[in-house]
């Protein structure tokens, strides 16, 4: 897996996809390997790191392999699903606790922030291809919700937008009261801080697109181009019915780089929903 993912100069994501699709995935000892190379490829951990775009041609292609082990009773799908979402929420516990501690340096607490925020993003594209369940999302935002006067504080509401532009819409299809109540919360304690203007504009879009574009029964079509951070959203009425468009475009500080690309993603999908906090199996 380490090389196949390895950065090679020139490969498009199609090409990643068709060798990634040649890794046999055979037994059970074998997943949790895999697992974690494919997640210390995305976060930083590596001898070297992936363009984060290439997440989503990792997940596009873990979809379809995986699709490929549910039928009979083959459980290979169920066990690699819990070692890779193992080891995402492992990570991403991990680097939230050295991102609140006091006791981590600048540059320390700086790279934890990037690492994070790539690895959220992950979990999303693997949210959008049914990789990853109701459930972890709803954990991963629960544990994002600043507590108190945090230092991180800003940086958990940031990290928190950047996964709901890639998942907030069809994360509204399975909870919807939830998604309200939380960016609800968003805006309440970013109008009780002092965050920076960006901040405050990002939270403000959000909530305005939540209350007009996430709404299942008024939206016709969705498009999600997943490449970076800042969400838009452009709207126009077809035929009496809503249709809605989100450009994501990179911004600045903790969240990504600025990409030049755009990539659209396929029409976001209905996944069953699980309410366990640590609810790790795939939906069915």
């Amino acid at each position: 897996a380490l090389v196949i993912l390895r950065p090679v100069e020139g490969r498009t994501d199609q090409k990643l996809a068709e060798q990634l699709a040649s890794l046999e995935l055979l037994t059970v000892e074998e997943f949790q390997p895999v697992a974690r190379a494919l997640v210390r490829s995305f976060d930083g951990s590596c001898e070297f790191s992936l363009e984060l775009p290439y997440s989503v041609a990792v997940a596009r292609e873990l979809g379809s392999r995986l699709q490929q082990f549910s039928s009979g009773i083959c459980n290979r799908d169920r066990h690699f699903h819990r070692a890779l979402l193992s080891e995402c929420q492992d990570k991403f516990e991990s680097l939230l606790q050295v991102v609140d501690s006091p006791s981590t340096s600048k540059s320390e607490a700086a790279l934890a922030k990037i690492r994070l925020t790539r690895i959220v993003t992950f979990i999303g594209h693997l949210y959008h291809v049914k990789c990853a369940p109701h459930g972890i999302i709803h954990a991963i935002l629960t544990d994002l919700i600043p507590s108190g006067e945090s230092l991180s504080a800003e940086f958990r509401v940031l990290c928190s937008c950047a996964l709901l532009e890639l998942v907030g819409h069809a994360f509204a299809e399975v909870d919807a009261s939830y998604l309200v109540a939380f960016i609800g919360k968003l805006v309440e304690l970013t109008a009780k801080s002092s965050f920076g203007a960006p901040t405050r504009r990002l939270v403000e879009e959000l909530r305005e697109i939540s209350t007009t574009s996430w709404q299942p029964k008024r939206v016709l079509t969705v498009r999600a181009e997943m490449v970076a951070s800042h969400v838009k959203a452009s709207c126009t009425n077809k035929g009496g019915e809503q249709v809605c468009a989100f450009n994501m475009m990179a911004g600045q500080g903790t969240r990504l780089g600025r990409s030049s690309q755009e990539r659209n993603s396929e029409p976001l999908r209905r996944v069953d929903a699980h309410s366990s906090r640590r609810c790790l199996a795939p939906s069915r």
